[in-house]
């Protein structure tokens, strides 16, 4: 008998992360929404629908950084994004897919409050983070949680991030046990929400709060009654010893997940053919991992479908979302014959050089499968966050010599690669292409 897929397959990102265009002047995160961006999200909501990836999670539907204050519903976003918001609604809803809106919990996405409210605030504070324990922050909590939730925008449920730029200063908010604060938090907010959209699906994603240490478990027991999945980032627990997954996701009473294993961030600055990085054989094996764990939900992050090994990386592991005994291999074989349209040898062929092409990199880098992010450039250039950041994926987890010999292993592919078959002139080129864009900014490192 098939096994039965993820409960929760969640794919997931920030509203550009799957953007064909770069926005490489502008700092992180951009939220820009317009027609070119809603033809890739149609075309990535093509392949959910494909692949029986049901639900999508997207930061950045309303805002980036702030919401404004004083604040006024009508105004929060223009017309032009509530018609394209509304458009990606209704074509998600056509595919059989649900929305589900990324929102910080008391912080990311309140600077200009807590700038303009004192009644947030409290000594030390966090310019990023209200304070929990000021009756001010409920309300202004409440108030964005009303605004997500209105019926007229046609989400489908809540992914939750507590904390994620960290928690207010004040004496009161650091001494409280970190479990216990996003507990505090996350059950707040999940139960006030039930209780206005109870036909939502709610997640939580534990971006600042691990989940490897028994002793917090009674803490994640709360929290997972009040939610229906919670996602740990990074895959701690599995990598405890011995490892604890299995029996945390057996205590908890809710679907629990990962990101998959390699969440390789989209680079938002970058020529989306700068580089050619598969590792879609590393996170299909990791959800069959979560799955042999007992795990039922992943948010699974976008990649770029303007880079062919982005794309085919994405489609291996989301075959595993929908039947989870699928080998790693076959869904490769799956994934390639897809974007590039081969069969036979040819196929055969390709994936021995996928294989190879994922291994010349992981097998070198100073990276573990279950780590959380893997960034390409900085998330945040703190030299000039409005510029393409250094290609840190090479310069900071490879050895100068691990990054000759790995350069040297990607001639070789290059030159297989202009042997094999590829019946697209075009996928061909934007294929060379990637491989060259990371040659490139290997010698600029040499």
């Amino acid at each position: 008998m098939p096994a039965q897929p993820f409960t929760y397959p969640v794919a997931a990102g920030w509203i550009r992360s799957l953007a064909s265009e770069p926005a490489p002047y502008e700092p992180w995160p951009v939220v820009r929404w317009d027609e070119k961006l809603l033809e890739d999200q149609i075309r990535f909501l093509d392949a959910q629908a494909e692949l029986g990836v049901i639900y999508n999670r997207v930061f950045g539907l309303f805002v980036g950084r702030d919401w404004p204050a004083p604040f006024d519903p009508k105004t929060v976003i223009d017309a032009q994004r509530e018609e394209l918001l509304l458009r990606f609604m209704d074509a998600a809803h056509q595919r059989g897919i649900k929305i589900l809106a990324g929102t910080g919990i008391y912080s990311w996405g309140f600077e200009t409050i807590i700038r303009n409210c004192p009644e947030v605030r409290s000594a030390g504070s966090n310019k990023q983070a209200m304070c929990f324990y000021q009756p001010g922050s409920w309300d202004w909590q409440r108030r964005i949680l009303d605004y997500v939730m209105d019926p007229k925008w046609g989400a489908d449920g809540i992914s939750m991030q507590s904390a994620d730029q960290g928690r207010c200063g004040c004496d009161r908010c650091q001494n409280t046990p970190r479990p216990v604060y996003h507990a505090q938090l996350l059950i707040r907010c999940a139960q006030y929400i039930r209780q206005q959209r109870p036909d939502w699906v709610i997640g939580q994603a534990s971006w600042g709060l691990n989940m490897d240490d028994p002793n917090d478990l009674p803490h994640f027991q709360r929290i997972a009654e009040a939610v229906d999945y919670m996602i740990e980032v990074p895959d701690r627990s599995a990598r405890t010893e011995p490892p604890t997954r299995k029996k945390l996701i057996s205590s908890l009473n809710c679907a629990v997940g990962s990101v998959g294993g390699v969440f390789v961030s989209p680079a938002q600055h970058w020529d989306r053919l700068r580089y050619f990085l598969p590792h879609g054989l590393r996170t299909a094996q990791a959800l069959k991992d979560l799955y042999d764990d007992g795990g039922r939900a992943s948010e699974y992050h976008y990649r770029l479908f303007a880079n062919p090994g982005d794309e085919v990386s994405w489609r291996t592991g989301a075959k595993i979302l929908s039947q989870p005994d699928t080998s790693p291999e076959a869904a490769l074989r799956l994934a390639l014959a897809k974007v590039y349209s081969v069969t036979g040898s040819t196929l055969a062929q390709l994936a021995d050089w996928y294989t190879r092409s994922e291994d010349a990199y992981f097998t070198r880098a100073a990276f573990s499968v279950g780590d959380g992010e893997l960034n390409l450039e900085p998330l945040v250039w703190q030299d000039n966050p409005s510029m393409p950041g250094p290609p840190i994926y090479l310069r900071d987890r490879l050895t100068p010599e691990a990054r000759a010999d790995y350069a040297k292993e990607l001639g070789k592919l290059k030159k297989e690669f202009t042997d094999l078959a590829i019946p697209d002139p075009e996928l061909r080129r934007r294929t060379l292409a990637g491989v060259d864009g990371t040659l490139a900014d290997i010698a600029a490192l040499a």
